[in-house]
């Protein structure tokens, strides 16, 4: 311990004589350090830490599983079978959204409400932090009237009066008593709902072909994953068996939830992510390598010195290891810092919802250590190779050299050579990935959405679903809304949708096409299905390509017709004008989870695409009048001609007039759902830029360093070349040749890991392959040009060398 101490002593003061190097050492450091807390923060919470539940592992996900797919929504009476014919699962609760609206104090209010069965709280192991949850049997009819709050609806809403237990509230014109709250700062608590309410079945709900819900349970002790999927295998196959109209060739989907609440996609990007701030540290250790082979050559005297006055290689390589380690721990330190900013920068432009509630994302005790763990690593990693060759030079033949200076061995080239190859193949493959994602992203950003965005506010109209089964009336009732905000000054078109751009499909339904084979309704192929008014594709100004749009004639008692889009009429009708053709859809009965009889819906008109899932979407899709589907849970979109949000008032004003109990939720410009749902390929593109701009400047600065000091290595023999008549330009190529040398090595290195490598984000793009040459050979030039201007300017001083001086120089 006494001599670890006077090692340290000694390298703190090795540290102080050289400023410059130690402020460039730790900065390298800190840069890759940082970044790969940052990262490593948001990829542990999300994907290592485990669940907060107790024994997350046998919490699984249940879907109904259609014959060309994986997993569905669930219907009521598939449900109700499963919870009472199963033998492996202790709870199981169905789960479903909604939208209700607060009356009865002030202006109407609506709150996210999540609709569940009574032992999903004790499904999840979530202990109230006041009152109680649901009690058994009061998700029954006559019993649901209770509501559970999130903590941050206990404080923002009712001041966290504990009093407010037993208090009664209305909510969608009923009557409930508050019954309890949720922890603070719990999964629960940064989740979507704020409110949680009985999932209650009602005589509308009793339906097999309705797909609504989501099902969570839990397995009893001892019951195996695969146990649990034959059972259910079993229950799926008898279903399909005794009710073949709507569910032959269906199954049962059994995941465990821990794999299943991570979407695909977000763990794609956060393991590209961590492969790119290691490729960023890796650049950066090899840079600092470099540094110390550098250092090592001028303490080549100090080293010999050392070696005869006793000091074994052993000792000499400990006090090397441990200067560097010491340069590591300020790295990290500095690095703590940048990686704390980055994090919180992240998280401020990380689009909502992004991240499942359930990832508890933060600079913890766990990150720290990981921090610690990297920087100790990062300083032996680094250290070692200069470390071993510094001590491995002969006293003897050094201190004879005294006088000379330090010169630098075959061994020692040829290590800093394959760092700077190293350096180059890692930035090659990561410019590589960042290049192609910017290629997708820009591809993505140019995309046309089916619709122009600018100057549309949108917000819902939630109204409850079993209050609202007169389809006419409620068709009227919006009719009604959709003429006064149109006579509105400075509103320019208004609509109503059931399902706004880019925010999916809203309801998908299954068809058949008149004419064609018969098939069954659980095998047919299935649509995106839009019920809007007329008014929608005009207030969109969406193209129409063929055929005619929704008119207001479209109403109740008139032929049902729709509009479908390009992509319907290329994949469903082939080589056939679908004009005058009929689509079979069930009839969606308005006010209840149930479809009625088929509708024959003849088709009238081809719009072009609108994006429905995202701009990278594709969906095949028709339209319909909400005159002839009446459903509810519409939203509202207004265009104007300035910003529109300057006429909310007016718009409030004007719905409150024909129904004050009417919330209006949401409201949002069109705009800005458009640039969420760039969102996460806007973040994962940005952040790997950057990670890739930082690994590019980190390998110029490295190659810019190798040629400094080979130059300055190399004075003696340019000053002989020099004197024996080379030109300045032929000492010019003799350095920068060095230097490109190697670079070449290290693009045709990096090529080739490229290759095999960026496969990987295949995932990720849009339109654009994953060897695309375009990005490669744009990488390439980039990564040449920044290693030409870095070998310049030592190439050119090399070049002016004065032959009397660099032959005096030794």
């Amino acid at each position: 311990m006494h001599s670890l101490g006077n090692d340290v002593r000694f390298g703190f003061r090795a540290m102080r004589k050289s400023p410059g190097f130690t402020a460039v050492a730790i900065l390298t450091l800190a840069l890759g350090l940082g970044a790969n807390t940052a990262i490593f923060s948001i990829a542990d919470g999300v994907l290592l830490k485990p669940l907060p539940f107790p024994d997350a592992g046998q919490i699984v996900d249940v879907w109904e599983k259609p014959p060309n797919g994986k997993e569905n929504g669930v219907s009521t009476l598939n449900y109700l079978d499963w919870a009472r014919q199963n033998d492996v699962f202790k709870y199981t609760a169905a789960v479903t959204g909604a939208v209700v609206t607060l009356t009865g104090v002030g202006e109407p209010e609506q709150f996210k409400a999540q609709l569940v069965g009574a032992r999903y709280f004790d499904l999840f192991g979530a202990a109230p932090s006041l009152g109680r949850t649901f009690a058994e049997g009061e998700d029954q009819a006559g019993k649901g009237n209770v509501v559970v709050l999130s903590n941050r609806t206990w404080k923002s809403r009712f001041g966290a009066d504990r009093r407010v237990l037993g208090r009664t509230i209305t909510l969608d014109n009923e009557n409930y008593t508050i019954i309890g709250a949720l922890p603070e700062d719990g999964v629960f608590d940064r989740s979507w709902p704020e409110v949680w309410m009985p999932l209650v079945f009602t005589p509308g709900n009793m339906t097999r072909n309705f797909h609504w819900m989501r099902v969570f349970a839990r397995m009893k002790p001892g019951v195996t994953l695969e146990q649990a999927r034959a059972d259910m295998d079993a229950i799926g196959a008898r279903i399909a068996r005794d009710y073949p109209e709507s569910n032959k060739g269906w199954g049962v989907t059994v995941e465990r939830y821990v794999d299943e609440y991570v979407a695909p996609r977000l763990r794609d990007s956060l393991y590209v992510l961590l492969a790119a701030v290691a490729a960023v540290l890796l650049i950066g250790c090899a840079n600092l390598a470099n540094l110390l082979l550098a250092r090592g050559a001028g303490r080549e005297r100090e080293v010999a010195i050392r070696s005869a006055l006793g000091a074994g290689r052993a000792r000499l390589v400990r006090q090397f290891l441990t200067e560097t380690v010491l340069l590591s721990v300020c790295g990290g330190a500095a690095g703590l810092a940048l990686g704390y900013g980055l994090l919180r920068g992240i998280q401020y432009a990380m689009p909502p919802g992004l991240l499942p509630a359930q990832a508890d994302v933060r600079l913890d005790l766990r990150a720290l250590l990981f921090l610690v763990s990297i920087s100790l690593a990062t300083g032996l990693f680094c250290g070692v190779a200069p470390a071993m060759e510094a001590s491995r030079r002969d006293a003897a033949e050094a201190l004879k050299e005294g006088g000379r200076g330090a010169s630098s061995g075959v061994a020692r080239k040829r290590l800093r050579g394959t760092l700077i190859v190293a350096e180059v193949a890692l930035a090659f493959v990561l410019l590589t990935g960042a290049g192609l994602l910017i290629r997708s992203f820009v591809r993505l950003l140019n995309i046309d959405p089916g619709f122009e965005a600018a100057n549309v506010l949108t917000m819902g109209l939630p109204m409850a679903n079993d209050q609202n089964t007169d389809g006419g009336r409620l068709a009227n009732y919006l009719a009604e809304i959709l003429q006064r905000i149109d006579a509105l000054p400075g509103v320019s078109g208004a609509a109503v949708t059931s399902a706004l751009p880019l925010e999916g499909w809203g309801l998908g339904m299954w068809f058949q096409i008149a004419g064609q084979p018969q098939m069954a309704v659980a095998t047919r192929p299935s649509c995106f299905f839009k019920i809007v008014s007329p008014s929608y594709f005009g207030a969109l100004r969406m193209k129409l390509r063929r055929g005619r749009r929704l008119a207001m004639s479209d109403a109740a008692g008139a032929a049902p017709v729709t509009v479908i889009n390009e992509t319907m009429a290329k994949r469903y009708f082939k080589n056939e004008d679908p004009m005058g053709k009929r689509i079979l859809i069930q009839q969606i009965v308005t006010g209840k989870h149930e479809l009625g009889p088929e509708i024959p819906w003849e088709v009238v008109g081809v719009a072009a695409d609108e994006k429905v899932n995202g701009l990278d979407d594709n969906s095949p899709g028709v339209y319909v009048s909400y005159r002839q589907s009446p459903v509810v849970g519409m939203t509202l979109l207004v265009r104007a001609g300035g910003d529109p949000r300057l006429m909310l008032k007016a718009i409030q004003h004007e719905v409150w007039q024909i129904n004050k109990h009417q919330a209006l939720t949401d409201v949002k410009l069109l705009e800005q759902i458009k640039s969420e749902s760039l969102g996460a390929n806007r973040l994962r593109t940005g952040l790997l830029g950057i990670f890739a701009g930082i690994a590019l400047a980190l390998a110029a600065i490295g190659i810019y360093g190798v040629i400094s000091c080979t130059v300055a290595q190399r004075t003696h023999e340019l000053g002989v070349r020099a004197a024996l008549g080379a030109s300045a330009m032929d000492l010019l190529k003799l350095a920068i040749g060095q230097g490109m040398l190697l670079v070449v090595l290290g693009l045709a290195l990096g090529g080739a890991a490229a290759l095999a490598l960026t496969r990987l984000i295949s995932s990720l793009l849009f339109n654009t392959s994953a060897t695309d040459p375009v990005t490669m050979t744009g990488v390439a030039a980039i990564l040449a040009l920044v290693a030409l201007a870095a070998c310049y300017v030592p190439a050119r001083r090399a070049a002016r060398v004065d032959p009397l001086v660099a032959l005096r120089y030794e």
